[in-house]
């Protein structure tokens, strides 16, 4: 998926993990989805602004440059990019408390459980 498309089923994946990354995208792309991947907030933010319309984002919070909750505020304040959901994909303890706060689609906790995880995605197909 370029940043010229606009797929209805497109995925972008924002996590600092290669090996959970690759993983994902894998199971999602034998699903028939188009993925794109972020190894941080920065590039994820680069890849939207150049155009980037995924139906999802997949994020992870733990990450280098810009992590997952300075994503998450950055986005809302951009109104070309707030509508596009996130699901949150974590290992943070006791994310549930602040689940309400995020404004996400969705929170699931690391290790993913890849049944619920394909549920979230195609809820915004």
């Amino acid at each position: 998926m370029s940043p010229r498309d606009d797929p209805h089923d497109g995925v972008l994946i924002v996590d600092d993990d290669s090996g959970f990354r690759a993983v994902v995208e894998e199971l999602l792309q034998a699903c028939g989805y188009e993925v794109v991947c972020a190894e941080n907030g920065a590039v994820a933010l680069d890849l939207l602004r150049s155009g980037l319309r995924p139906s999802i984002i997949l994020l992870d919070l733990m990450m280098p440059e810009i992590n997952g909750w300075e994503f998450l505020a950055l986005k809302r304040r951009e109104p070309a990019l707030a509508d596009i959901p996130v699901a949150i994909l974590s290992g943070v303890d006791a994310l549930e408390a602040k689940a309400a706060t995020l404004d996400v689609c969705a929170l699931l906790k690391k290790p993913i459980d890849l049944d619920a995880l394909l549920a979230v995605v195609a809820k915004t197909r």
